[in-house]
Order: C-alpha cells, then structure tokens, then sequence
C-alpha cells in the first residue's frame, strides 16, 4: 500500500522516543529602533510550534526503521502528525472526545468549549488542538478554566491565536493535541557494536 502523508500520530510519532522535547514557538518578528533607546517589533509570520529532539539509543532494526520513514518524507517536502510524548493535561482527568468550540472571540484571542466532564479543570498550559482545512492548529491556554455542570467552559484566552479559518463546532482534541510537522533537519542513527544505534536528532518545525 502507498504512503500517505500526513502520516498518522500511530504510524511514526509513536516509534519517536525522545531523550528530551523542548518543545518551543518560533517567532517571526523584525525590530527596529532609534538612537533614543526607542524600539519597534513587527510580527512577520504566525508563530510556528518547533522541537530540536534527540532520539534515545534503540536497537539498529528499529534505528533503520526510523531512519527510512524520515527519508520517506523527502525533507521538508511531507509532512506527518506529532504529538508530545511528555504531556499530559495537568489535572489528570479525561477531557473525553466530544469537545467543541461553543465561541470564537472576535479579535480570536479566546475561545469557549462545550462538550467537556462536568468539573473539568483546565490549567494554565493546557493545550488544545483542532483539524481544519487540511491544517492543524495547537495552542496553549492562558488561563484557568473549570467547566460547569453542564460541560461548558467560558470565553477563556489561548496563544497562538485562532486561525481565521477555524469555525465555531469545530472538535477540539485535548487528550493528545497535535500539530502537523515536517523535518528542518535529521541527522540520522549511528550503529555501534552490539547491534545498537545512537546519536540521532530531529529537528521539527510546524507545518502552517
């Protein structure tokens, strides 16, 4: 059967035990400033989600495998879906999978969910997911939010903002958000004696 792209969360993202994920937002910004200590910024670009993730020591098997489904991707040119193996929501419970977007502020710094667990607690770096047009957007809240009896949580701020594309109903996946990466670069696995392979890195950078 023929690769698809993106490859689905199960079909590389679960194979990328990582040594560490600092996961990071990019900025694309250009400052300017003046002899009197004045200075101005510009957001060029929409922030992009971006991770330089060393691979842990595995056997040289599973090593080839990852290598090939890297190469697979032809660099930049495709892309697949990754997810966070380190998170977990802080309050531990289960947001369940019928989450949607109820509100969309109107400068699209907030939003408003319903769909949640009676009582479910958002914390402050929570982060939320929604598949839209063939794109992925993933944020962070920036506030706390407990749902009501009823499931719904108020207007609440998130960061990045949402895109103009993203329609209120969309299902929002809190459990294991995502984004849609591609590889800015890869240096791949080093065989060692006793069939083991190390020393790999992968660069990501979000998919706009």
């Amino acid at each position: 059967m023929a690769l698809s792209f993106p490859y689905p969360l199960e079909f590389l993202s679960a194979d990328l035990r990582m040594a560490s994920i600092p996961l990071t937002l990019r900025r694309f910004d250009e400052k300017s400033g003046s002899a009197d200590g004045r200075f101005w910024s510009a957001q060029m670009a929409a922030p992009l989600w971006s991770a330089v993730v060393p691979l842990v020591t595995r056997t040289s098997v599973a090593a080839r495998e990852i290598d090939a489904k890297i190469i697979a991707l032809g660099g930049m040119a495709k892309t697949f879906l990754w997810s966070d193996p380190s998170y977990a929501p802080a309050g531990g419970g289960a947001p369940g999978t019928g989450v949607t977007l109820s509100e969309i502020s109107q400068d699209r710094t907030s939003v408003a969910l319903a769909g949640l667990p009676a009582g479910y607690h958002i914390a402050v770096g929570d982060r939320l997911s929604i598949s839209y047009s063939g794109r992925v957007w993933m944020a962070t809240f920036s506030e706390a939010r407990t749902a009501n009896g009823s499931g719904a949580v108020a207007s609440t701020a998130v960061y990045p903002y949402v895109p103009l594309s993203v329609d209120i109903g969309a299902s929002v996946e809190m459990a294991v958000p995502y984004f849609r990466a591609m590889v800015e670069s890869y240096t791949g696995f080093v065989a060692v004696p006793g069939k083991i392979s190390r020393s790999a890195t992968l660069t990501l950078l979000q998919k706009p």
